[in-house]
């Protein structure tokens, strides 16, 4: 079984499957309403879900096994947590540890790069909302040496694309961990976690603006009409026009309670509809060609 975090839950009005808790007991019967008051006995206790959505079945959904070891996984995911558990407390989160991370992820990218036949063997498969931030630093910096930027443009990614997400921890707690839909105006509030990290970033973490800017700018649409600037083009940092990519890659193609992943091409095939409207399709296409898209095994024998 897979433990499940209380901000899993966040948005959600009910769930088509049980959830467990240490023991084995059923706590929340499939189809259950997600009420305050089931939200706080679960919030209260330790859950888990079932081998349907577990980490195997993620890592099972992608071609290729990650090649980043189970030890240096704990140690990124430990971080992470950490990070995240500390801005959720309102307490400063400590910039040894992103920076910790930031080196670890540029050495493994740096070791596994060349000898890896997709983006995808770069993930880790944990709890989401603490791999997510790990995976989209780490695919972000090989999309990042791909594209040719030099060590220091590197770092400044890695990290960037590290703390991209960290608003969401200063969302108000009431609309984080809301169990029903969000309302038009509570999703306007939740949307602001772009501009809440880019603050906490330049204002309690002390990075450079253009680091920050990852959080602030990875929900602008290259095309235009994304938030919460409604930028386009190269007005977008460019860091968070490498991070917006390897975040919906890592999205789609990671297991979430909520729905299964999908597998490398089906997300490739949904990000190329997307194109220009969403991605620099320049960065886009890069990134295409490191996520070996429909390199099937026959169709490589066909002639042979």
């Amino acid at each position: 079984m897979r433990p499940i975090l209380p901000l899993e839950l966040v948005g959600n009005e009910k769930f088509d499957f049980d959830l467990y808790d240490d023991k084995g007991q059923i706590v929340y019967k499939k189809g259950e309403t997600l009420t305050p008051g089931v939200l706080i006995k679960l919030c209260s206790i330790k859950i888990f879900v079932k081998d349907e959505s577990t980490i195997a079945n993620n890592e099972k959904i992608l071609k290729y096994k990650s090649v980043i070891p189970d030890q240096v996984a704990k140690t990124l995911v430990s971080i992470s947590k950490n990070i995240l558990k500390k801005i959720y407390s309102n307490e400063k989160p400590d910039l040894a540890g992103c920076n910790e991370a930031t080196e670890i992820i540029l050495e493994e990218v740096s070791n596994n790069l060349e000898k890896i036949d997709c983006i995808s063997q770069l993930k880790i498969f944990d709890e989401y909302t603490f791999s997510h931030t790990v995976n989209v630093s780490t695919m972000s910096t090989a999309l990042g040496m791909s594209l040719g930027l030099d060590e220091n443009e590197l770092k400044e990614l890695a990290l960037g694309a590290l703390l991209h997400d960290i608003g969401k921890m200063l969302v108000p707690k009431d609309i984080l961990n809301k169990p029903a839909k969000l309302d038009a105006e509570e999703f306007e509030v939740m949307k602001s976690h772009s501009l809440l990290g880019y603050r906490y970033i330049l204002d309690n973490i002390n990075l450079p603006d253009k680091i920050a800017k990852v959080a602030l700018d990875h929900q602008e649409n290259y095309g235009g009409g994304g938030y919460p600037n409604g930028l386009k083009g190269t007005e977008i940092n460019f860091y968070a026009q490498i991070t917006a990519i390897t975040d919906t890659y890592d999205a789609l193609t990671s297991n979430r309670i909520y729905k299964r992943a999908i597998d490398s091409d089906k997300a490739i095939d949904i990000m190329l509809l997307e194109g220009s409207d969403r991605f620099n399709p320049y960065i886009l296409d890069q990134f295409v060609k490191i996520t070996d898209y429909k390199n099937k095994p026959d169709e490589e024998n066909r002639d042979i």
